[in-house]
């Protein structure tokens, strides 16, 4: 999948072209039912229109066997079962990977993750991984939080065991605002379902300069490390950008720009579907030129995967639109779980996660996997 590209330099402050802003504020305002029938917006679940399959090509496969070794070394990994060699509970298939012509580098390997480690890899983020206050989370900026096992009981960082943040009862207050007088204090239900942005995991992004800087406290979760190489070896897993969309949540037009490397980026999607919008090049259109021309709007699905290659690496992108009560039922219930994530929690912990039921049934997770350096 990899794409050679001699060098990058992007302004990390730079201000995207006029159409793809407006493309972007299309998709955040357009009424829902009319999103469903634009034949525009690539829909897996619709299948490729046959104007989109003249540009959407299949360009490989990664075999069943390639994501099965990949899932079972993940699940392993997590609950420390190294050496078990039983199968998923899904039947695993071989995934066509697709590639828009227009837009070289833009690979999509739509249902890529199966259910069960779907289930898994949020649990690994959203318990053990955001419990450990050295992958940053949005809030710690303006709030000190108090968490389950504190960084002194956790000097290892990533790989020690940790207490889950929904461990707390949702009405319990553990972050109080640094500043009094411009924040009140948060309980966890406020915390974690309307407050919580984004986590950081492995080399820590720093948001205010668009920059990592070098030798991080953490490093990237070996577990999930061990799963997006098992997909696409290309990519040594270095940061995780973990973004957590609320159903009229959006992320407006960027590029990820502030690596130091030419490797892909491997986005994956959990939970509810959105709307990811990408363009190409930097000028803005000519007069009368179609701004789709040079757009492109995918709905991306719990267990899909976008890979961003070559030119297209460095991209304008955003995802306009989250799209309420899209999330597969199977995963709506989510903390309250059953199969694999179950496997991970002590019965006390399976308790104080029922108080949690239907968390992820309204959120949209995307964690966007990359490597940092050369």
């Amino acid at each position: 999948m990899n794409v050679a590209v001699k060098d990058h330099h992007h302004d990390t402050h730079a201000i995207p072209p006029k159409f793809i802003q407006e493309q972007y504020w299309h998709y955040n305002k357009v009424k829902i039912s009319d999103l469903e029938n634009d034949e525009s917006v690539v829909n897996w679940d619709k299948g490729l229109s046959e104007e989109q399959a003249k540009v959407i090509k299949p360009v490989s496969k990664i075999s069943k066997i390639a994501i099965e070794n990949a899932c079972i070394a993940f699940r392993n990994a997590a609950l420390g079962t190294e050496g078990d060699e039983s199968l998923l509970e899904t039947e695993i298939e071989d995934v066509t990977v697709y590639e828009h012509t227009d837009f070289p580098g833009l690979q999509i390997a739509p249902g890529i993750l199966p259910p069960e480690t779907q289930v898994l890899w949020i649990s690994q983020i959203m318990h053990k991984y955001m419990a450990n206050p050295k992958h940053k989370i949005n809030l710690q900026a303006d709030f000190d939080i108090e968490y389950p096992i504190s960084e002194a009981e956790n000097p290892e960082g990533t790989e020690a065991e940790t207490a889950s943040l929904f461990s707390y009862d949702p009405q319990s207050i553990h972050s109080t605002p640094k500043d009094p007088k411009t924040q009140k204090s948060l309980n966890m239900a406020q915390m974690l379902s309307r407050k919580l942005r984004w986590l950081t995991l492995g080399e820590q992004y720093h948001w205010p300069t668009r920059s990592y800087p070098k030798n991080g406290p953490t490093t990237f979760p070996s577990d999930l490390g061990t799963l997006v190489s098992g997909l696409f070896p290309h990519i040594r897993p270095e940061s995780g950008v973990c973004l957590l969309y609320g159903q009229k949540d959006y992320m407006p037009v960027h590029r990820d720009v502030s690596e130091l490397c030419e490797r892909g980026l491997a986005s994956f999607s959990f939970g509810c579907d959105g709307i990811f919008v990408i363009a190409r090049g930097e000028e803005e259109l000519a007069e009368g030129e179609d701004p789709k021309k040079r757009t492109v709007a995918i709905r991306v699905r719990s267990g899909d995967c976008v890979h961003m290659d070559g030119e297209i690496r460095w991209a304008w992108h955003a995802m306009p639109r989250t799209i309420p009560n899209s999330c597969p039922q199977w995963l709506a219930e989510w903390p309250a779980v059953k199969g694999d994530a179950a496997k991970r929690v002590t019965e006390k912990e399976r308790k104080a996660y029922q108080r949690w039921k239907g968390f992820m049934g309204t959120k949209r997770l995307n964690v966007s996997v990359r490597q940092v350096w050369d």
